[in-house]
């Protein structure tokens, strides 16, 4: 199964968790026919989509989704339609909740061909501890001393409270890692207050696995 990156960012964010025969679709913030494009065009494989929260950068074309009848998971958007209502073969699809300025939701996938993979955006922090992760997907937005180059002080407060900091991600990554982990994907870096080699290298010091950038065209093989 790969994972491609279709836009991870302010412009949009859209990745696809997806094999011959199977795809679900994770955020709705880039147009859909660039979906159907990276699929070939073969949108009966897509199982569904789930959708993190309501900002446009992440939703704003849910509704081309819908339109086509393919089921829908955005707990927090109040929005669950068809088999993704809460566990589907052959993805298991989970909720948590996240720390943002409008309710936000993380996912926890399974699947018999990669595990357990986590994603997580747009978030402040993960307040919960997961066992057995074989990927994940989690922010790393911005540092702290980027940020404070940046931007003035109110929107400083802001960010810290809606998305999460390189030190906060890896305390997150140190508290989740197992020898079963097997790729880290870093998400949502802002063009700012980030420094895609600096996190990558910190990150990758944490542990033995591939780390990636969610750059758009990414794709890798999980």
């Amino acid at each position: 199964m790969k994972l491609t990156c279709l836009g991870s960012g302010s412009a949009g964010n859209c990745y696809l968790l997806h094999n011959e025969t199977e795809c679900i679709v994770i955020e709705a913030g880039v147009p859909f026919k660039e979906v159907k494009k990276a699929l070939g065009f073969n949108i009966r494989k897509i199982i569904g989509v789930v959708v993190s929260h309501e900002h446009g950068d992440h939703a704003k074309y849910l509704q081309e989704y819908i339109k086509v009848g393919i089921p829908v998971m955005a707990p927090s958007m109040r929005h669950v339609t068809g088999v993704l209502s809460a566990i589907s073969k052959p993805f298991a699809v989970r909720t948590f909740p996240l720390v943002h300025d409008v309710p936000c939701t993380g996912f926890l996938i399974e699947h018999s061909e990669i595990g357990r993979l986590l994603f997580a955006t747009d978030t402040e922090y993960v307040r919960y501890r997961f066992k057995n992760l074989n990927h994940i997907m989690i922010e790393c937005n911005y540092s702290q001393d980027l940020l404070s180059k940046s931007y003035h002080d109110g929107l400083q407060e802001r960010i810290k409270l809606t998305h999460m900091e390189l030190g906060t991600c890896k305390d997150f990554i140190r508290e989740n890692k197992n020898k079963e982990l097997k790729t880290i994907c870093l998400m949502h870096l802002s063009d700012r207050t980030s420094d895609e080699g600096i996190f990558h290298k910190e990150i990758k010091e944490l542990v033995t696995c591939p780390v990636y950038v969610a750059d758009k065209g990414l794709e890798y093989e999980l």
